[in-house]
Protein backbone atom coordinates (compact mmCIF):
# COMPACT_ATOMS: atom_id res chain seq x y z
CA UNK A 1 0.00 0.00 0.00
CA UNK A 2 1.22 3.51 -0.74
CA UNK A 3 2.90 4.95 2.39
CA UNK A 4 1.61 8.41 1.61
CA UNK A 5 -1.95 7.05 1.47
CA UNK A 6 -1.50 5.28 4.83
CA UNK A 7 -0.19 8.49 6.41
CA UNK A 8 -3.08 10.53 5.10
CA UNK A 9 -5.58 7.93 6.31
CA UNK A 10 -4.02 7.89 9.78
CA UNK A 11 -3.99 11.68 9.89
CA UNK A 12 -7.70 11.80 8.94
CA UNK A 13 -8.56 9.33 11.70
CA UNK A 14 -6.62 11.38 14.27
CA UNK A 15 -8.37 14.58 13.17
CA UNK A 16 -11.79 12.89 13.40
CA UNK A 17 -11.07 11.60 16.90
CA UNK A 18 -9.65 14.94 18.01
CA UNK A 19 -12.87 16.70 17.00
CA UNK A 20 -14.87 14.74 19.55
CA UNK A 21 -12.29 15.01 22.36
CA UNK A 22 -13.57 17.93 24.38
CA UNK A 23 -11.03 20.43 25.67
CA UNK A 24 -10.41 20.46 29.39
CA UNK A 25 -10.59 23.74 31.31
CA UNK A 26 -7.10 24.33 32.76
CA UNK A 27 -6.86 24.59 36.53
CA UNK A 28 -6.35 28.07 38.05
CA UNK A 29 -6.60 29.87 34.70
CA UNK A 30 -9.55 32.17 34.15
CA UNK A 31 -11.65 30.43 31.52
CA UNK A 32 -14.74 31.59 29.63
CA UNK A 33 -16.49 28.54 28.23
CA UNK A 34 -19.64 27.00 26.76
CA UNK A 35 -21.35 24.60 29.14
CA UNK A 36 -22.03 21.78 28.51
CA UNK A 37 -19.21 21.42 26.06
CA UNK A 38 -21.12 18.69 24.21
CA UNK A 39 -24.89 18.65 23.80
CA UNK A 40 -26.47 15.66 22.05
CA UNK A 41 -30.06 16.22 20.92
CA UNK A 42 -32.69 15.42 18.28
CA UNK A 43 -33.75 17.79 15.48
CA UNK A 44 -36.55 20.28 16.20
CA UNK A 45 -35.88 20.28 19.93
CA UNK A 46 -35.20 23.18 22.28
CA UNK A 47 -32.20 23.21 24.60
CA UNK A 48 -30.14 25.61 26.71
CA UNK A 49 -26.43 26.24 27.06
CA UNK A 50 -24.57 28.38 29.57
CA UNK A 51 -21.78 30.84 28.99
CA UNK A 52 -19.81 30.19 32.14
CA UNK A 53 -16.64 31.41 33.79
CA UNK A 54 -14.14 29.61 36.01
CA UNK A 55 -11.32 30.74 38.29
CA UNK A 56 -11.95 34.47 38.03
CA UNK A 57 -11.03 37.15 40.56
CA UNK A 58 -12.74 40.55 40.86
CA UNK A 59 -14.96 40.25 37.79
CA UNK A 60 -16.87 43.50 37.22
CA UNK A 61 -17.91 43.12 33.59
CA UNK A 62 -17.97 40.75 30.67
CA UNK A 63 -18.57 40.78 26.91
CA UNK A 64 -18.67 38.01 24.32
CA UNK A 65 -19.73 37.18 20.78
CA UNK A 66 -21.04 33.68 20.15
CA UNK A 67 -21.18 32.36 16.58
CA UNK A 68 -23.23 29.33 15.51
CA UNK A 69 -24.23 27.70 12.16
CA UNK A 70 -27.66 29.01 11.20
CA UNK A 71 -28.42 25.96 9.05
CA UNK A 72 -28.43 23.78 12.17
CA UNK A 73 -29.51 26.07 15.00
CA UNK A 74 -31.99 28.85 15.69
CA UNK A 75 -31.27 31.07 18.71
CA UNK A 76 -34.44 32.05 20.55
CA UNK A 77 -33.51 33.69 23.87
CA UNK A 78 -30.69 35.00 26.04
CA UNK A 79 -30.86 35.90 29.72
CA UNK A 80 -28.36 36.83 32.36
CA UNK A 81 -26.95 34.16 34.64
CA UNK A 82 -26.57 34.57 38.41
CA UNK A 83 -22.79 34.84 38.77
CA UNK A 84 -22.07 38.56 38.37
CA UNK A 85 -25.12 39.46 40.48
CA UNK A 86 -23.37 37.94 43.49
CA UNK A 87 -21.29 41.14 43.56
CA UNK A 88 -24.21 43.60 43.20
CA UNK A 89 -26.65 45.06 40.71
CA UNK A 90 -25.91 44.63 37.01
CA UNK A 91 -26.66 46.27 33.69
CA UNK A 92 -27.03 43.91 30.70
CA UNK A 93 -27.09 44.84 27.04
CA UNK A 94 -27.67 42.56 24.05
CA UNK A 95 -26.04 44.35 21.15
CA UNK A 96 -26.94 41.73 18.54
CA UNK A 97 -29.12 38.62 18.52
CA UNK A 98 -29.63 37.26 15.02
CA UNK A 99 -29.65 34.02 13.05
CA UNK A 100 -28.55 35.94 9.98
CA UNK A 101 -25.25 37.60 10.87
CA UNK A 102 -24.08 36.30 7.50
CA UNK A 103 -25.05 33.53 5.06
CA UNK A 104 -23.72 30.74 7.24
CA UNK A 105 -23.81 31.93 10.83
CA UNK A 106 -25.86 33.58 13.49
CA UNK A 107 -24.30 35.79 16.15
CA UNK A 108 -25.11 36.71 19.73
CA UNK A 109 -23.28 39.75 21.08
CA UNK A 110 -23.91 40.51 24.74
CA UNK A 111 -22.28 42.45 27.56
CA UNK A 112 -22.86 43.05 31.28
CA UNK A 113 -21.28 45.31 33.95
CA UNK A 114 -21.70 45.89 37.66
CA UNK A 115 -23.56 49.06 38.61
CA UNK A 116 -21.70 51.43 40.93
CA UNK A 117 -18.36 50.79 42.54
CA UNK A 118 -17.22 47.92 44.64
CA UNK A 119 -15.38 44.63 44.41
CA UNK A 120 -16.26 42.20 41.65
CA UNK A 121 -17.31 38.54 41.70
CA UNK A 122 -14.89 35.73 42.45
CA UNK A 123 -14.84 32.05 41.57
CA UNK A 124 -16.89 30.07 39.07
CA UNK A 125 -20.44 30.46 37.75
CA UNK A 126 -22.83 31.21 34.92
CA UNK A 127 -22.75 34.55 33.10
CA UNK A 128 -25.52 33.99 30.54
CA UNK A 129 -28.04 31.35 29.49
CA UNK A 130 -28.92 30.95 25.81
CA UNK A 131 -31.82 28.96 24.35
CA UNK A 132 -31.57 27.31 20.93
CA UNK A 133 -33.80 25.18 18.74
CA UNK A 134 -32.25 22.52 16.54
CA UNK A 135 -32.91 22.22 12.82
CA UNK A 136 -31.18 19.61 10.63
CA UNK A 137 -28.84 16.91 11.89
CA UNK A 138 -25.14 17.63 12.03
CA UNK A 139 -22.39 19.03 14.25
CA UNK A 140 -22.77 22.67 15.31
CA UNK A 141 -19.84 24.51 16.85
CA UNK A 142 -20.67 27.25 19.35
CA UNK A 143 -17.68 29.55 18.95
CA UNK A 144 -16.77 32.22 21.50
CA UNK A 145 -14.90 35.19 20.02
CA UNK A 146 -13.91 38.77 20.82
CA UNK A 147 -14.41 38.17 24.51
CA UNK A 148 -13.51 40.67 27.20
CA UNK A 149 -13.44 40.54 31.02
CA UNK A 150 -12.75 43.54 33.24
CA UNK A 151 -12.12 44.03 36.95
CA UNK A 152 -13.47 46.66 39.37
CA UNK A 153 -10.44 48.96 39.35
CA UNK A 154 -10.76 52.56 38.11
CA UNK A 155 -9.90 52.58 35.30
CA UNK A 156 -10.69 48.87 34.88
CA UNK A 157 -8.09 46.34 33.86
CA UNK A 158 -8.66 43.59 31.33
CA UNK A 159 -8.59 40.15 32.89
CA UNK A 160 -6.46 37.67 31.01
CA UNK A 161 -8.39 34.53 30.13
CA UNK A 162 -8.84 31.70 27.67
CA UNK A 163 -12.03 30.51 25.93
CA UNK A 164 -13.43 27.06 25.25
CA UNK A 165 -16.05 26.49 22.56
CA UNK A 166 -19.00 24.10 22.70
CA UNK A 167 -20.36 21.45 20.34
CA UNK A 168 -23.92 20.42 19.59
CA UNK A 169 -24.46 17.03 17.96
CA UNK A 170 -27.88 16.99 16.32
CA UNK A 171 -28.81 13.36 15.78
CA UNK A 172 -29.99 11.99 12.47
CA UNK A 173 -33.62 10.81 12.69
CA UNK A 174 -34.76 8.84 9.65
CA UNK A 175 -37.24 5.99 9.16
CA UNK A 176 -37.14 4.47 5.68
CA UNK A 177 -39.34 1.98 3.80
CA UNK A 178 -37.02 -0.05 1.62
CA UNK A 179 -39.49 -2.33 -0.14
CA UNK A 180 -43.09 -3.50 -0.41
CA UNK A 181 -44.01 -6.83 -1.99
CA UNK A 182 -47.35 -8.59 -2.42
CA UNK A 183 -47.89 -12.33 -2.73
CA UNK A 184 -50.52 -11.84 -5.45
CA UNK A 185 -51.10 -9.53 -8.36
CA UNK A 186 -54.63 -10.91 -9.01
CA UNK A 187 -57.15 -11.87 -6.33
CA UNK A 188 -60.76 -12.95 -6.40
CA UNK A 189 -63.24 -10.51 -4.90
CA UNK A 190 -63.92 -11.48 -1.27
CA UNK A 191 -60.70 -13.48 -0.96
CA UNK A 192 -57.41 -12.67 0.77
CA UNK A 193 -54.07 -11.29 -0.25
CA UNK A 194 -52.42 -13.03 2.64
CA UNK A 195 -48.94 -11.64 2.38
CA UNK A 196 -48.10 -7.99 1.90
CA UNK A 197 -44.48 -7.72 3.05
CA UNK A 198 -42.91 -4.40 4.02
CA UNK A 199 -39.19 -3.97 4.70
CA UNK A 200 -38.35 -1.01 6.92
CA UNK A 201 -35.11 0.36 8.35
CA UNK A 202 -34.18 2.84 11.02
CA UNK A 203 -31.48 4.79 9.19
CA UNK A 204 -31.12 7.31 11.99
CA UNK A 205 -29.13 7.45 15.21
CA UNK A 206 -32.05 7.17 17.64
CA UNK A 207 -34.30 4.41 19.00
CA UNK A 208 -37.72 4.87 17.38
CA UNK A 209 -41.32 3.67 17.70
CA UNK A 210 -43.65 4.55 14.85
CA UNK A 211 -46.78 3.52 12.93
CA UNK A 212 -46.66 1.73 9.59
CA UNK A 213 -49.86 1.75 7.54
CA UNK A 214 -50.81 -0.12 4.35
CA UNK A 215 -53.06 1.55 1.79
CA UNK A 216 -54.96 0.28 -1.23
CA UNK A 217 -55.52 3.38 -3.31
CA UNK A 218 -56.44 5.87 -0.58
CA UNK A 219 -58.04 3.36 1.83
CA UNK A 220 -56.12 2.25 4.90
CA UNK A 221 -56.43 -1.52 5.31
CA UNK A 222 -53.98 -2.31 8.13
CA UNK A 223 -51.53 -0.72 10.53
CA UNK A 224 -48.81 -1.91 12.88
CA UNK A 225 -46.63 -0.24 15.51
CA UNK A 226 -42.94 -0.88 14.85
CA UNK A 227 -40.00 -0.35 17.22
CA UNK A 228 -36.47 -0.22 15.82
CA UNK A 229 -33.09 0.55 17.36
CA UNK A 230 -30.70 2.67 15.33
CA UNK A 231 -29.54 0.88 12.18
CA UNK A 232 -31.92 -2.05 12.55
CA UNK A 233 -34.08 -3.52 9.78
CA UNK A 234 -37.43 -5.30 10.12
CA UNK A 235 -39.93 -7.08 7.87
CA UNK A 236 -43.61 -6.62 8.65
CA UNK A 237 -46.40 -8.71 7.11
CA UNK A 238 -50.00 -7.65 6.44
CA UNK A 239 -53.18 -9.30 5.11
CA UNK A 240 -55.76 -7.67 2.86
CA UNK A 241 -59.29 -9.05 2.92
CA UNK A 242 -60.89 -7.82 -0.31
CA UNK A 243 -64.45 -8.31 0.95
CA UNK A 244 -66.35 -5.09 0.34
CA UNK A 245 -63.92 -3.77 -2.26
CA UNK A 246 -65.17 -3.22 -5.80
CA UNK A 247 -63.56 -5.06 -8.68
CA UNK A 248 -60.73 -3.21 -10.36
CA UNK A 249 -57.09 -2.24 -9.97
CA UNK A 250 -55.71 -1.11 -6.62
CA UNK A 251 -52.39 0.59 -5.95
CA UNK A 252 -50.62 -0.85 -2.88
CA UNK A 253 -48.50 1.49 -0.78
CA UNK A 254 -46.94 1.67 2.67
CA UNK A 255 -46.52 4.77 4.81
CA UNK A 256 -44.40 5.22 7.93
CA UNK A 257 -45.59 8.09 10.10
CA UNK A 258 -42.66 10.52 10.53
CA UNK A 259 -41.12 10.41 13.98
CA UNK A 260 -40.37 13.47 16.06
CA UNK A 261 -37.65 15.55 14.45
CA UNK A 262 -37.60 13.63 11.16
CA UNK A 263 -36.93 15.97 8.27
CA UNK A 264 -36.18 13.52 5.44
CA UNK A 265 -39.66 12.08 4.85
CA UNK A 266 -39.39 11.29 1.13
CA UNK A 267 -38.53 7.65 1.95
CA UNK A 268 -41.44 7.24 4.39
CA UNK A 269 -43.72 6.22 1.50
CA UNK A 270 -43.24 3.27 -0.83
CA UNK A 271 -45.58 2.35 -3.71
CA UNK A 272 -45.41 -1.29 -4.80
CA UNK A 273 -47.67 -1.58 -7.82
CA UNK A 274 -51.20 -2.78 -8.49
CA UNK A 275 -53.37 -5.73 -7.49
CA UNK A 276 -56.37 -6.56 -9.64
CA UNK A 277 -59.52 -7.60 -7.78
CA UNK A 278 -61.72 -9.64 -10.09
CA UNK A 279 -63.96 -12.67 -10.40
CA UNK A 280 -62.73 -15.56 -8.21
CA UNK A 281 -61.14 -17.97 -10.66
CA UNK A 282 -60.01 -15.29 -13.13
CA UNK A 283 -56.37 -16.23 -12.80
CA UNK A 284 -54.94 -14.28 -15.73
CA UNK A 285 -56.93 -11.10 -15.15
CA UNK A 286 -58.68 -10.99 -18.54
CA UNK A 287 -62.04 -10.40 -16.77
CA UNK A 288 -63.50 -13.78 -17.71
CA UNK A 289 -63.25 -17.23 -16.12
CA UNK A 290 -62.63 -19.68 -18.94
CA UNK A 291 -60.70 -22.77 -19.93
CA UNK A 292 -57.42 -20.89 -19.80
CA UNK A 293 -57.88 -20.23 -16.09
CA UNK A 294 -58.89 -23.83 -15.33
CA UNK A 295 -55.92 -25.13 -17.32
CA UNK A 296 -53.52 -22.78 -15.53
CA UNK A 297 -54.68 -24.06 -12.13
CA UNK A 298 -54.41 -27.66 -13.25
CA UNK A 299 -50.85 -27.20 -14.54
CA UNK A 300 -49.64 -26.13 -11.06
CA UNK A 301 -52.05 -28.39 -9.16
CA UNK A 302 -50.80 -29.78 -5.83
CA UNK A 303 -47.92 -27.33 -5.47
CA UNK A 304 -47.39 -25.62 -2.15
CA UNK A 305 -46.12 -22.24 -1.05
CA UNK A 306 -42.34 -22.20 -1.21
CA UNK A 307 -42.13 -25.03 -3.72
CA UNK A 308 -40.96 -24.60 -7.33
CA UNK A 309 -43.93 -24.03 -9.63
CA UNK A 310 -46.21 -22.57 -6.96
CA UNK A 311 -48.19 -19.64 -8.43
CA UNK A 312 -49.85 -17.49 -5.73
CA UNK A 313 -52.55 -16.20 -8.11
CA UNK A 314 -53.73 -19.80 -8.63
CA UNK A 315 -54.07 -20.33 -4.87
CA UNK A 316 -57.48 -18.66 -4.87
CA UNK A 317 -58.27 -19.21 -1.19
CA UNK A 318 -54.71 -18.42 -0.07
CA UNK A 319 -54.31 -21.54 2.07
CA UNK A 320 -50.80 -22.23 0.80
CA UNK A 321 -51.65 -25.11 -1.54
CA UNK A 322 -53.20 -25.25 -5.00
CA UNK A 323 -55.77 -28.03 -4.71
CA UNK A 324 -59.33 -29.15 -5.42
CA UNK A 325 -60.80 -26.19 -3.53
CA UNK A 326 -59.17 -23.77 -5.96
CA UNK A 327 -60.29 -25.80 -8.97
CA UNK A 328 -63.84 -25.98 -7.56
CA UNK A 329 -63.98 -22.20 -7.03
CA UNK A 330 -62.95 -21.59 -10.64
CA UNK A 331 -65.49 -24.14 -11.88
CA UNK A 332 -68.32 -22.46 -9.93
CA UNK A 333 -67.58 -19.10 -11.58
CA UNK A 334 -66.78 -20.62 -14.98
CA UNK A 335 -68.17 -18.50 -17.81
CA UNK A 336 -68.64 -15.36 -15.72
CA UNK A 337 -67.47 -12.09 -17.31
CA UNK A 338 -66.91 -8.58 -16.14
CA UNK A 339 -67.99 -5.77 -18.44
Amino acid sequence: MNKKFVSLTLLSAIVALTFFVLPVKPQNITTLYVEPQLTTIRPLRTFEINISIANVTDLAGWEFKLYYPNSLLNATEIREGPFLKTAGGTFVTVKEFTDNYNETHGRIWAACVLEGQGPGANGTGTLAIITFKTKLNGIAILHLAETDLIDSEMPPNHISHITVDGNVKILNVDISILNVETSKTIVGQGFLVNNITVTIKNQGETFETFNLTIYVNTSSIASQVATLPSGDLAILKFIWNTTGFAKGNYVISAYATPVSGETDTADNTFIDGTIYVGIPGDINGDRVVDIFDITYICVVYDTRMGEPGYVPNCDINSDGIIDIFDVTTACITYGQKDP
